[in-house]
């Protein structure tokens, strides 16, 4: 007989029977554990001192049998495995004699060395196959757009409806979401967008939009803040006739900055609170990745934000809103909501145009690699993108190549 290969045969049949022996005594271990968790010091106690509702006892019962039967197959397995490896040696060795060859023949799997398998990943959780059109992480889910009145914010209504959003809800303190509404539905022939007008400061306003989306669609998991206002002008202006400086008025800094960055802030962190205690009252925690993104918050940043001349209050606005689309992004994460912020430049909307043609035409156009102004539904596209894409974080520039002079 071949002692090399012997040697080999017995190290195989000696670990295998160490590992069943080990199994046996972690079982062991085991089973102390369960009663100490059943009863804390139980490993200690006198068998009077035994008590407790038949309740208890059952579970008792039932674990320690449970252990039994464990430990009965292993001992019988440790059993087989030795008759198993003395059976292999005494067939080598006459084999071994005839055929040199046959005496490399492998150990059956009894006797071979168990080999544990790597663990499986886990399955991450596979999108719904979509309709033409539709868009990923925005068909058949719950959208909130303020400012859905005109400009950006109506563009993106648009849009979602489009992409096969199950509702989306106007936002928007004028009347003419009505009109918004009824547009959106005939054309896309359904009854999707659903107006609410109001003031997107008030915040019983804003908690009335979340239940009445709760109530009738379900939770919402698109926000999509864009209201916001302008109130321009110099930080520091001489008064010719007086020579006296005049200082931006307070009163506009907190206007403007109370709707272009507190109230986006608070509508995005109004959906990650819903979405959080839908998770907690499911028994879920922290997100995992084998679920899918369950919200999208994108706020309406500026390029602005980078500094503007006659715009101190709105540029603070929209680099603020930098800050907190990333640090929400880190908090949110946790109930797997994303969050990121888009800069448009200057876009086709109400607001820009109010700025006056002469000024779009000095101050913009000559600095835009495009020389024109953007489309609302260009940067409606982008925020489609940014919903769309669990890749995409942090900040999306829409500038059309706008740099403004020094």
């Amino acid at each position: 007989m071949n002692t090399t290969c012997t040697g080999e045969l017995l190290n195989n049949a000696y670990r295998h029977a160490l590992q069943v022996t080990e199994r046996n005594m972690q079982l062991q271990q085991e089973l102390l554990s369960g009663w100490s968790r059943f009863w804390p010091g139980f490993s200690g106690r006198g068998k009077s001192e035994f008590g407790g509702s038949s309740q208890f006892q059952e579970e008792i019962h039932t674990s320690v049998l449970n252990v039994a039967h464990t430990q009965r197959e292993l001992i019988r397995r440790q059993f087989d495995a030795a008759i198993d490896s003395f059976e292999l040696l005494m067939g080598v060795s006459n084999s071994a004699e005839e055929s040199p060859v046959e005496a490399a023949t492998p150990a059956p799997a009894a006797a071979r060395t168990v080999v544990e398998e790597p663990a499986a990943e886990p399955e991450v959780a596979e999108d719904p196959e979509l309709p033409p059109g539709a868009g990923k992480n925005i068909y058949q889910k719950v959208a909130v757009v303020t400012g859905a009145a005109s400009g950006i914010g109506e563009a993106v209504a648009w849009e979602l409806a489009k992409r096969g959003a199950k509702a989306v809800m106007l936002v928007d303190r004028s009347e003419q979401i009505d009109e918004l509404a009824s547009k959106i539905n005939e054309k896309v022939g359904r009854e999707v967008a659903i107006p609410k007008a109001g003031d997107t400061t008030d915040q019983a306003f804003r908690k009335r939009v979340f239940n009445d989306a709760w109530e009738e669609y379900g939770p919402v998991s698109i926000c999509v803040p864009a209201a916001g206002i302008t109130r321009d002008a110099l930080a520091v202006k001489i008064n010719k006739e007086t020579g006296q400086a005049e200082l931006y008025p307070i009163e506009n800094f907190r206007q403007v900055t109370e709707v272009n960055l507190l109230a986006p802030i608070y509508w995005g962190i109004e959906m990650v609170a819903r979405i959080a205690e839908d998770r907690r009252a499911r028994g879920l925690k922290q997100w995992e990745p084998e679920e899918r993104v369950q919200g999208v918050v994108v706020f309406l940043g500026s390029v602005s934000s980078q500094g503007n001349k006659g715009q101190i209050s709105y540029a603070v606005a929209k680099a603020g809103l930098e800050g907190a689309a990333a640090t929400l992004q880190k908090e949110a994460i946790f109930h797997g909501v994303r969050c990121g912020i888009i800069h448009p430049g200057f876009t086709d909307t109400p607001m820009a145009r109010s700025l006056g043609d002469d000024f779009l035409n000095k101050y913009v156009l000559p600095y835009t690699q495009l020389r024109r102004l953007i489309r609302p539904e260009e940067i409606a596209d982008a925020i489609c993108f940014m919903v769309s894409n669990s890749a995409v974080s942090g900040e999306l520039w829409a500038d059309a190549g706008w740099h403004p002079p020094a």
